[in-house]
């Protein structure tokens, strides 16, 4: 069983991303892979995903939340917006508990915090569930419109989300 913060290490010790590289649409892959990557570019940040991966907990294995964190930069460079926002819910969706709530939209009612994290708590649960919604729930249309960086870009209030994560786990 190789741990998920392990992941990485293992695909750059075996080249894996190159024996990928055929198999990747050039159209969906609009940012090259060789670019020194910035925080600037990424959805979550690296030290946000640092501090979560070094948290041990009895009670949480935050495995997969680092994972998704790590999938959102990932898709957040490829500009694969769909796939950004559905994991900005699933997020949502998966750290509930850790506040002490069976779903986020408790959290974000019913969490014991200052008034400016509540708000924050409450615009990802109406706003960015509701954007992902659309394209999770809504069947083909005869016309459609894709997600932009612009409508999907939640790293602000993910990051004190995220934060507040490690706070209480810390």
């Amino acid at each position: 069983i190789i741990p998920s913060n392990k992941f990485k290490d293992i695909e750059t010790d075996l080249n894996l991303s190159d024996c990928l590289k055929p198999l990747v649409n050039h159209k969906i892959q609009s940012r090259p892979q060789s670019k020194k990557m910035k925080n600037s570019d990424l959805f979550v940040d690296i030290q946000r995903i640092k501090e979560l991966s070094k948290i041990t907990s009895k009670r949480y294995d935050l495995s997969r939340l680092v994972r998704m964190c790590e999938e959102i930069n990932d898709n957040f460079l490829r500009e694969n917006y769909i796939s950004v926002i559905v994991l900005v819910r699933t997020i949502l969706n998966h750290v509930a508990p850790i506040f002490g709530f069976k779903s986020f939209l408790e959290v974000a009612n019913n969490y014991k915090c200052e008034k400016s994290l509540k708000d924050i708590f409450q615009h990802l649960e109406n706003s960015s569930r509701k954007i992902a919604d659309g394209y999770l729930h809504v069947p083909v249309r005869d016309k459609e419109i894709l997600p932009t960086y612009t409508q999907v870009n939640f790293s602000q209030i993910m990051d004190s989300l995220l934060g507040e994560i490690v706070r209480i786990l810390k």
